[in-house]
């Protein structure tokens, strides 16, 4: 399942490098995404998410789940994330970076203060095999 993985390249910026991946890089197939890293923060990075067009709704949420994991794993090799959708604008996403599940959301950044709950952090690994998959 190497769709799932994706391509991932490195766009320059004056921060550094920001992450990027694109569905069209890796197959003809008709699931067209891209995901850009436009903004990063100490424990945080905003995403937009442009859909072109979706391939089976499984397949374009793992896309989207993988490219976020390959963003955790880009910024540090965390394991476990937090996310608020359409924040800070739609079609995009910010990401919250945890070192451990026991981490208060909050170290991320003050938008996290108000998920409490730990249903609310994502732990990545367990999506490491249809991520990892080739």
């Amino acid at each position: 399942m190497l769709l799932l993985a994706g391509n991932t390249f490195a766009v320059p910026t004056a921060q550094g490098q920001l992450y990027e991946n694109d569905s069209k890089r890796l197959s003809g197939g008709k699931m067209d995404i891209v995901i850009t890293e436009i903004e990063r923060r100490p424990r945080a990075s905003v995403v937009e998410i442009k859909i072109n067009a979706l391939g089976s709704s499984v397949g374009s949420s793992f896309f989207i789940l993988c490219s976020i994991r390959q963003l955790a794993e880009a910024r540090g090799a965390y394991r476990y994330v937090v996310k608020l959708e359409e924040q800070p604008k739609r079609n995009q996403m910010l990401i919250g970076f945890l070192r451990d599940i026991a981490e208060p959301p909050s170290i991320a950044g003050p938008e996290f203060s108000g998920l409490t709950d730990r249903q609310a952090v994502i732990d990545l690994e367990q999506f490491a095999p249809i991520c990892d998959a080739k």
